[in-house]
């Protein structure tokens, strides 16, 4: 198990270690198609399915060739063989994308153990020898069942953010190093579970805590509290303005950003991503670094999924996520209503946003401080 968990691991191809929990039939994933938002924030807890390697593709799939594709195909086959869930299969897979790009790699990348000593980190999780013997931490089928094997005793695993569930197994030193992954391991379990069109997966079901059974979900992990709200305000920092047409949202620089709605990625440059709904009203979400994007603009996007990561791009005092919301455009006439404030044409609060579709922005988890 890698400490640092550097993403820059070489791709060297090594022999795949079949087994015979591999063999199987396929099975689609369970899930709706429909696009209500109950369907898209669900926790992706169906059943696991068997995943037959024999008809594992020659890929690419969201980059990953044959040989990374059967470690993933080992790895889904875990879970599956331990009575876990679809959810499992794809955080497993998105933990091993991160650690080793699906590869039973023969060596880690030297980390040092908070002890002093050098890790010897090797297999697909990059596990140290305290996990098993040097065959069992480079057979991608074994490796993940150790994996597997603690995952149930994170509290909370299938519902808190994935990252945050697999650096509690895995104890590396950034507990959102695995965010990137998702995304990608959605659509290989996916495809190895029989949906070759990649539409039958969890990618849309990023289970962010708080993700409403709705038709709009929360955009970072509760708890997490608000630092300024829509309004007039004393301008906190150069170039910031001094009427608010946004709600703050404090969190940890790194911490993933997950659209509360689906639509189309209309802006996306250094300040600010927006997303366009189908109804024409437009969300927006600011101070992520440009660099730390998931999506690019004229992307599609679904409610829960992740986007971007919370950051601190200029004008601002500190890591955190401003959101606004644009009636501009909308066929919603009744939406539109709620843009009254004539210092702010076009902008709604937020939390007023919220309240219309029923849901509440900042609930009892949420505290506000405006001091800074």
């Amino acid at each position: 198990m890698s400490q640092n968990a550097s993403p820059a691991i070489a791709f060297l191809l090594v022999p795949v270690l079949v087994v015979a929990g591999f063999f199987g039939f396929i099975l689609l994933l369970t899930g709706s198609q429909s696009g209500n938002a109950a369907a898209v924030c669900g926790t992706g807890t169906g059943t696991a399915s068997t995943v037959d390697v024999s008809q594992v593709p020659q890929g690419p799939i969201a980059g990953y060739n044959q040989a990374q594709l059967l470690v993933a195909a080992g790895i889904m086959n875990a879970a599956q063989q331990l009575g876990l869930s679809a959810r499992a299969q794809q955080l497993g897979v998105m933990t091993a994308m991160g650690e080793s790009s699906l590869q039973s790699l023969t060596y880690g990348d030297n980390a040092i153990n908070p002890d002093g000593s050098i890790a010897d980190s090797i297999g697909p999780f990059q596990q140290q020898s305290s996990w098993g013997t040097t065959e069992e931490r480079l057979d991608p089928f074994t490796s993940a069942t150790t994996f597997f094997q603690r995952l149930p005793n994170v509290e909370n695993w299938e519902t808190i953010d994935p990252t945050l569930a697999a650096h509690a197994v895995q104890r590396n030193a950034d507990p959102y190093f695995y965010t990137t992954y998702w995304d990608g391991a959605g659509q290989v379990t996916a495809a190895l579970n029989g949906d070759t069109t990649g539409t039958n997966t969890t990618t849309a079901a990023n289970p962010a805590p708080g993700c409403f059974d709705g038709p709009i979900g929360l955009p970072l992990a509760q708890p997490f509290n608000m630092s300024d709200n829509f309004g007039p305000r004393v301008s906190p920092v150069a170039g910031a303005s001094s009427h608010h047409p946004a709600d703050d949202l404090t969190g940890a620089c790194g911490a993933p950003v997950y659209a509360i709605q689906p639509g189309t990625v209309v802006v996306s440059d250094r300040l600010t991503l927006s997303v366009k709904s189908p109804e024409g009203y437009t969300v927006s979400y600011l101070h992520s670094y440009a660099t730390d994007r998931l999506v690019s603009k004229g992307d599609q996007v679904t409610t829960g999924q992740t986007i971007t990561l919370i950051g601190n791009e200029a004008p601002s005092t500190g890591c955190h996520l401003d959101i606004r919301v644009n009636a501009t455009g909308t066929t919603n006439a009744e939406l539109a209503g709620l843009a009254n404030d004539p210092l702010a044409p076009g902008w709604i609060d937020p939390e007023t946003f919220y309240a219309f579709f029923g849901q509440t922005l900042c609930d009892e988890t949420c505290s506000r401080d405006y001091s800074e």
